[in-house]
């Protein structure tokens, strides 16, 4: 099947390719999930998402941004579902950063602590070529192993036991 692109009018008035990923709908609403292409032909790693209606032809017209949070919840559940479902044996999840942009990250190691119970997780963020900083944190997975969600590590008797999970991989 070849790749579905379609163009993007920018504020500036240029144009961005983009590469579908898929597209849903919602009883109200029609959602693609894409990535830019730049003028290579490289696609990012970055997921977004917009809302779009169909034109006459058939063809994605009158994007639109996501305005709720509930929108952008839903649309996080769907990405996730599909990272879960095709992503490499569940291992990659995504978080927002601080402008509410979606990154894309890769589960290196699983594990669980008893004496906390907690299952935690390092990661790295997967549109890196080599494994870059690693990030910790505790999560709570999903029937599939999945991240459903990160929670934060806040106990020094915690993060110890997490830094001596990292050395024994390490050696």
């Amino acid at each position: 099947m070849d790749d579905q692109l379609f163009k993007l009018q920018l504020e500036d008035g240029s144009e961005q390719l983009c590469k579908v990923v898929i597209t849903f709908d919602t009883d109200d609403q029609s959602y693609v999930l894409y990535s830019l292409v730049d003028e290579e032909g490289n696609e990012s790693e970055e997921i977004s998402a917009l809302r779009y209606e169909l034109g006459d032809n058939g063809e994605m017209t009158n994007f639109s941004s996501l305005e709720t949070e509930e929108e952008w919840d839903m649309v996080d559940e769907v990405l996730n579902t599909l990272i879960a479902e095709f992503g490499e044996d569940g291992n990659y999840f995504t978080i927002s950063d601080e402008n509410g942009e979606e990154i894309v990250c890769e589960v290196i190691h699983r594990f669980e602590l008893e004496e906390f119970n907690k299952s935690y997780i390092l990661y790295t963020f997967a549109d890196q070529e080599e494994v870059g900083e690693i990030y910790a944190a505790a999560y709570i997975p999903g029937e599939n192993g999945e991240v459903l969600d990160l929670l934060p590590i806040e106990k020094e008797e915690e993060w110890k036991q997490v830094e001596k999970e990292v050395e024994a991989l390490s050696e």
